[in-house]
């Protein structure tokens, strides 16, 4: 009976010394990361029939578990995942705001000042000062636009080094989940689990968490571990590696690939989007391929819009030596790569079809089964097709692109990435140092007689793409009417079309013809004016030139157009480059300017949500770890008590273990 008195007691001082032993450990741990709270698992032992009853042989401690909650876990990996997403691209996004700066600074300044230059060319179209200062002002502006280009080009190294430090990571925390699955299984065959391995595992899985959003699944071997498309970076004790490689989509980004088992030889998947989500991953990936490369296509845009509009209006000029004008700036073309796994060999050459209202989208070519497809990959649209191989006889025209074929030819299979404006920051440039060469004259010159009697006025002309001049002047003489206020006027080119706009009236088309019957004048009526264009073939010496005459000419009074000759006293061309700041031609409904501040306001709108976003993350990740940790974390004040209570515990049984001693002391002194 002493016996078993004792081994009572001695039963309950050891569980009370391990009930010290685990406030201690978790005193110990409170403020360790990862730790989760852990508590002893006391049962009564299996009592002994005595005769008169059972009677039970003390406490047994049948383990120590964590207070540890999959749901609540799993819950905050997430919302930690998301967090560190949002977090990343918006740290990125708001650098990028800081590097564009104000709408109104920078870049925008140097586009007005490029015009304002314009306009005192436009003044005094003959100072050579004047002209160095306006090509001194569009250099300035080629600069800023290089360095844009530069500064982008830094902040994608930055984002691939991060994005390649950030796979190197993952890769290693796979490793040491799978590790610790084979470590944990293997010390479970005792049959109870080492709280300290899980621990450890469940902190490395929150770490990846942090870097990539997963799938955790717990099964017998383990957790197995899921990015967002099913692809396994853990499975039991075996991890799979992640690397990077050129995107095929923009060659200066890295995409993530999945390598498969370390040291396999077969090659490595491109992993899309759905597989890379949340985590500082996919915060980067997401930064790249919504916010980096857009803003950069999108200010390219600007650019080669800028250039087109300068260079087209400047060819309808005359420069200081009479010619044509040229252009004024030079921008890159379209960056065309073919994909890695391409085994045609051909060099592709695509041009905008129209480059003052050019894309911002990424585009693909492919070719297969006999068919060239042209898809728009940043709306995932299919935007052409053509069964015949695109040349320069024959280019692919589709989407805003004309595809050729420089060299060589594409084989089944083969696809290339188009980027029409991606370039355009790096490769513009001013194309003279000349200043002789800005076409500040216009090469038509539209004046009345000075004969003439009437009150009628022209406008000294403009001219379209295409124009052609006469030589030699020609004469328009106006034919008064006998009653009333509409003449005509003759004297027009055989064959030429000429156009008569009254304001508030639809357009008057005729065709000037030897007949019959013969066509050799068109209506103007000197109440209303009217302007005046002449279209038509180019053999007829005058096209694509325009004049406005209002004002009542009299009876045989005569207008001459000719081609202009006093260029250096006309600053009429350079003044129409310098309008250009405020004409709607941008995707048909933006200024330049206007368009350079939608750009910047787009990049800080951007930072701004994603600051919204990241802020109210952020409140989420802090309610959820204090929900976990109210279940998970150690509270010290409840382990204070419970300190107490063991040793309450360990002092009873004490009592216990002396009382037995004393007993058995007794018995043995009745035998003595």
């Amino acid at each position: 009976m002493t016996t078993n008195i004792f081994s009572i007691g001695l039963s309950g001082l050891q569980a009370a010394n391990l009930g010290i032993a685990t406030s201690s450990e978790n005193i110990s741990n409170s403020t360790t990361a990862g730790y989760t709270v852990e508590s002893p698992v006391y049962a009564e032992t299996n009592g002994q029939n005595m005769g008169s009853g059972y009677l039970g042989n003390g406490v047994s401690t049948t383990t120590i578990q964590r207070a540890y909650s999959q749901y609540l876990t799993t819950q905050l990996n997430n919302a930690t995942s998301t967090n560190s997403s949002l977090t990343a691209s918006q740290t990125l996004a708001q650098q990028l705001a800081n590097l564009v700066g104000s709408p109104t600074s920078g870049i925008a300044t140097s586009i007005s000042g490029f015009f304002s230059g314009l306009q005192n060319v436009a003044n005094a179209p003959a100072d050579t000062a004047t002209r160095q200062t306006a090509l001194s002002d569009a250099q300035t502006l080629a600069d800023q636009l290089n360095s844009a280009g530069q500064q982008y080009d830094s902040m994608r190294t930055s984002v691939n080094t991060q994005i390649t430090e950030a796979v190197t990571q993952i890769n290693s925390y796979s490793k040491q989940i799978a590790q610790l699955n084979a470590q944990i299984t293997a010390a479970s065959s005792s049959g109870q689990q080492p709280l300290q391995l899980e621990d450890q595992r469940d902190q490395t899985v929150a770490n990846l968490s942090k870097l990539v959003g997963v799938q955790v699944v717990q099964n017998s071997g383990g957790y197995s571990l899921f990015l967002g498309n099913g692809q396994p970076l853990v499975v039991s004790t075996q991890s799979y590696n992640l690397t990077t490689a050129p995107s095929n989509t923009n060659p200066a980004d890295l995409t993530v690939e999945w390598a498969g088992l370390p040291g396999t030889t077969a090659a490595p998947q491109q992993l899309g989007s759905g597989a890379i989500q949340g985590g500082t991953l996919g915060g980067l990936t997401s930064f790249l391929t919504q916010t980096l490369d857009p803003a950069e296509a999108q200010l390219g845009a600007i650019a080669t819009s800028f250039a087109a509009q300068v260079n087209g209006q400047n060819a309808l000029g005359i420069n200081l030596a009479g010619a044509a004008g040229t252009a004024l700036f030079n921008v890159n073309s379209a960056l065309v790569t073919g994909y890695a796994n391409n085994t045609g060999n051909a060099a592709l050459s695509v041009t905008l079809t129209n480059p003052t209202t050019p894309t911002t989208d990424n585009y693909a070519l492919s070719y297969n089964g006999g068919t060239y497809t042209l898809t728009d990959v940043t709306t995932s649209t299919v935007v052409g097709t053509t069964t015949t191989a695109p040349s320069a006889g024959t280019p692919f025209v589709a989407g805003g692109l004309s595809i050729t074929a420089t060299s060589g030819a594409m084989n089944s299979g083969d696809t290339y990435s188009i980027e029409p404006t991606m370039g355009a920051l790096n490769g513009f440039s001013v194309a003279t140092t000349n200043p002789a060469d800005i076409a500040a004259a216009s090469p038509v010159l539209v004046s009345a007689s000075t004969s003439n009697a009437g009150t009628a006025t022209v406008t000294q002309g403009t001219v379209t793409s295409g124009y052609a001049v006469p030589a030699t002047p020609l004469t328009l003489t106006y034919t008064a009417p006998a009653t009333g206020t509409v003449g005509t006027l003759s004297g027009f080119p055989a064959n030429a079309i000429v156009t008569v706009t009254v304001p508030g009236q639809l357009p008057v088309q005729t065709t000037m013809s030897a007949g019959p019957p013969a066509v050799t004048s068109v209506n103007y009526d000197s109440s209303t004016g009217a302007t005046i264009s002449v279209t038509g073939p180019t053999t007829t010496g005058l096209t694509n030139v325009s004049f406005t005459m209002s004002g009542a000419p009299a009876n045989n009074d005569t207008f001459t157009i000719a081609a202009n000759t006093s260029g250096s006293q006309d600053g009429r061309n350079a003044l129409a480059i310098s309008n250009l700041t405020s004409s709607t031609v941008l995707n048909g409904t933006t200024t330049l300017t206007s368009a350079y501040a939608n750009y910047v306001n787009s990049i800080g709108n951007t930072a701004t949500l994603l600051q919204a976003s990241s802020t109210s993350q952020q409140s989420l990740v802090t309610q959820l770890t204090s929900q976990q940790q109210s279940v998970q974390g150690v509270n010290l004040d409840e382990e204070a008590a419970k300190l107490m209570q063991y040793q309450q515990l360990y002092q009873a049984n004490s009592k216990v273990i002396q009382t037995a001693a004393s007993l058995f002391q007794t018995l043995i002194g009745i035998f003595q």
